[in-house]
Parts: C-alpha cells; structure tokens; sequence
C-alpha cells in the first residue's frame, strides 16, 4: 500500500469516527430528550443550558474537524494532498503521520502562528 493510500485509509477512518461521535452527542444532548424537558426538578433548567452548550462547543470543534477531513480527501483525489497552501512546498511526512490534516508545512505552520 502506497503513502497515499494510507493516508486515504486513515482519513476516511477518522471521517467515520468523527461522524459517529457527532450522532452520539446529539443524542446525549440534554435539549433532545423529551423526558428532561418535562423535569420540573430545581436547577433542572439551569444544567440543561449548562451541558448543551457544552455539547454544542465540542461538536462544533467535531464538526470544523469533519470539514478538515473531508477537504483533506478532496485534495488526495486532485493531487494537492500534502502541499502547503502558503509556500507550495511538500509537508513534511513526519506532520502528515501526525495531523494528516495539515495544510501547512511546519515553517510556514510557525510563521502562521506569531
């Protein structure tokens, strides 16, 4: 298996994934559970807010992460996969290993960052 079918097998893994823990904090989300809508315990109201917005900030985070993802697999069918955006140059394979999502190399990944 080549470099890039690797990264493909990796991508589409962490797609899946993603995905998944997506579907799975939406049904935990307390603002879609009709039985806790119905509480009228004290302070139900209150940690009902609390956790869904919780819930709303990680998958949030989860769902710019599926975008990167989906963008990565973009660029392995039309060949960009792994070129910086910014130099043009290849992104190193050790950052690749570690964040196949990476549009970056690590020099223009640090000059991003100042």
């Amino acid at each position: 298996m080549n470099t890039i079918d690797k990264f493909k097998k990796l991508l589409l893994r962490q797609q899946k994934e993603v995905e998944k823990e997506i579907e799975d904090l939406e049904k935990d989300d307390p603002i879609n559970s009709l039985s806790m809508a119905e509480s009228s315990e004290p302070g139900t109201d209150s940690w009902v807010a609390d956790t869904h917005s919780r819930v709303l900030a990680v998958k949030s985070n989860l769902q710019m992460l599926l975008v990167r993802i989906r963008k990565s697999l973009q660029n392995l069918n039309s060949g960009k996969f792994g070129k910086c955006e910014n130099c043009g140059k290849l992104i190193e394979d050790e950052r690749l290993k570690a964040i196949p999502t990476a549009t970056l190399c690590i020099v223009c990944s640090k000059k991003v960052k100042k």
